[in-house]
């Protein structure tokens, strides 16, 4: 077998794994769009015969607004996101500056106790959080849906590896040059960091707009609701077609993806700039 067959074959397989992953994850994707734009005439049940619809229509998403108040859970879950990703940005990066610049007694037992902490789902201090959350009087307000969850440890860890990763001699050169330590890491630190605030920004992002089931539990008010739960909660009305739950769930998932691909490139360099440092 010659390099040429070889190189062939295994064109031939990245392609056909890649196609496979491309049908896992826009399979599903693919098949809600087709069901959110059928009309009220076609089927919703069959696979590849009925993925195209045959007169495509906008009005499921039009009800899918006008019928359930999905524009006020669009502004719920853009509050405690906007909320989210600033607590947990600022609470992320300076936990994980302290904990990769900042040498002070217990700095690893810290950090051992947060990984182990990072292994537990949040339903095993799902009814302590409640307690306490009640009694801080913040129970069916946004304010207690943000709170409890307000800085994630995986962006933490993201952020102690990207301050681990600059090297001494730049804090040392801005030491010498007389900045003192609030402008060594506003001028210094910041800066070398960015691709990683923005893998930050995005984990975040995709963590406060992801809430279900805590702000379920802590609101009240069907008024206050996210959009996930929003939709989940009123998605009996529409039990019988498909159609309008598929619109309400693709206006979902809009505002990550455009999150995601504003940070696209700061992302990437972030995970890159982390894999290669760090």
């Amino acid at each position: 077998m010659n390099e040429q067959s070889v190189s062939r074959g295994e064109a031939l397989l990245r392609w056909a794994l890649m196609l496979l992953a491309s049908a896992v994850v826009l399979g599903p994707l693919l098949w809600q769009l087709s069901t959110a734009l059928k009309g009220p005439g076609e089927s919703t049940t069959g696979f590849l015969s009925g993925l195209v619809p045959s007169d495509p229509t906008l009005d499921n998403f039009v009800t899918a607004f006008t019928q359930i108040p999905l524009a006020g859970y669009l502004l719920n879950s853009a509050g405690i996101a906007a909320l989210g990703v600033t607590t947990n940005l600022l609470l992320a990066t300076l936990t994980g500056y302290a904990l990769a610049r900042v040498p002070f007694r217990g700095r690893g037992l810290y950090m051992a106790a947060l990984l182990a902490t990072a292994a537990l789902p949040f339903e095993v201090i799902l009814v302590s959080t409640l307690l306490v959350t009640r009694n801080l009087g913040l129970q069916d307000t946004l304010l207690g849906v943000v709170l409890p969850q307000a800085v994630s440890i995986t962006s933490i860890f993201v952020m102690r590896q990207a301050f681990r990763a600059i090297p001494d001699e730049l804090e040392e050169a801005a030491v010498i040059d007389g900045a003192g330590p609030v402008r060594t890491f506003l001028r210094i630190m910041l800066p070398n960091v960015k691709g990683s605030l923005a893998v930050v920004t995005v984990l975040g992002f995709l963590d406060s707009w992801d809430h279900f089931i805590w702000p379920l539990v802590i609101l009240s008010s069907p008024d206050k609701y996210p959009v996930n739960v929003g939709v989940q909660y009123l998605s009996g009305a529409f039990s019988a077609d498909q159609r309008v739950i598929s619109a309400a769930a693709l206006v979902v998932i809009v505002p990550p993806l455009l999150v995601y691909l504003l940070l696209q490139r700061h992302v990437f360099s972030g995970l890159a700039g982390g894999a290669l440092k760090g």
